[in-house]
């Protein structure tokens, strides 16, 4: 859960307000895979004095597959069920084919140091665009 409390009040004197979110998910692993499927609820007030109120909801799955020592493929897709603002409507509508996004990713490990690298269909920009959007990640950890 994320912004329970705080920024995200009713008053009406609050300069700034955010949804409320709700994610549960579950994985399962097998050993050279792992599975994971989730949920995820945003709704609630946004934005500034003149709040306004979104309402979605996604669900995402996720393939990882250790390819060989220390690195792994993945595999994911996001389904985008509800997808409303006050302010523009159903963007699910907008939204081009196949109304969903999906994921493509590598991860390579050396001993404290994890390397990330994916490329995905965005949905969050294929609303707005009402276009189909690809970009890429990248991301390099360090375990203390």
């Amino acid at each position: 859960m994320k912004n329970i409390y705080g920024l995200n009040s009713e008053k009406k004197n609050d300069a700034f307000g955010l949804p409320k979110y709700v994610t549960m998910g579950i994985s399962f692993n097998t050993g050279k895979f792992l599975w994971s499927v989730d949920n995820e609820v945003i709704f609630g007030k946004y934005g500034g004095l003149e709040k306004k109120k979104a309402q979605f909801w996604v669900l995402r799955s996720g393939l990882e597959m250790d390819v060989i020592r220390n690195i792994k493929a993945r595999l994911g897709v996001m389904i985008p069920i509800v997808a409303k603002t006050s302010d523009l409507g159903n963007l699910k509508d907008d939204m081009p084919s196949p109304k969903m996004g999906g994921a493509v990713g590598l991860g390579i490990e050396f001993k404290r140091f994890i390397f990330d690298v994916a490329v995905y269909g965005d949905a969050a920009e294929s609303y707005v665009e009402e276009d189909i959007r690809i970009s890429a990640v990248g991301t390099a950890t360090v375990k203390f």
